[in-house]
C-alpha cells in the first residue's frame, strides 16, 4: 500500500472520529435547550437564557467543531489528489 492511501485511511478514521464527537455536542445541546426552555417557562426566566445556551456552547465546542471542519477539508482535498493522474 503506498503512503498516500494510509495517509487518506487515518485521516478518514480521525474524521469520522471527529463528526461522532460533533453529533454529540449536537445531541447534548439539543438537551440543554430543551432543559432551558423548560426552566425558563417554570421559573419565568428571561428569554435570554436560551441565546446563553447556544453562546456557552459556542465557545466550548468550537474547538472541536473547527477540527471537524479543518479534518473535513483535509480528506476532500486528499481524495480529489489522488483521484487526479
Amino acid at each position: 500500500m503506498n503512503p498516500g492511501r494510509e495517509n487518506l485511511e487515518q485521516l478518514e478514521m480521525s474524521y469520522r472520529k471527529s463528526r461522532r464527537t460533533v453529533l454529540g455536542h449536537f445531541v447534548f445541546l439539543l438537551v440543554c435547550c430543551i432543559v432551558a426552555v423548560a426552566l425558563r417557562r417554570f421559573f419565568r426566566f428571561p428569554p435570554i437564557l436560551a441565546w446563553t445556551v447556544f453562546v456557552v456552547a459556542g465557545v466550548v465546542f468550537a474547538r472541536d467543531i473547527g477540527n471537524f471542519f479543518l479534518l473535513r477539508y483535509k480528506v476532500i482535498r486528499l481524495r480529489l489528489d489522488q483521484e487526479s493522474p
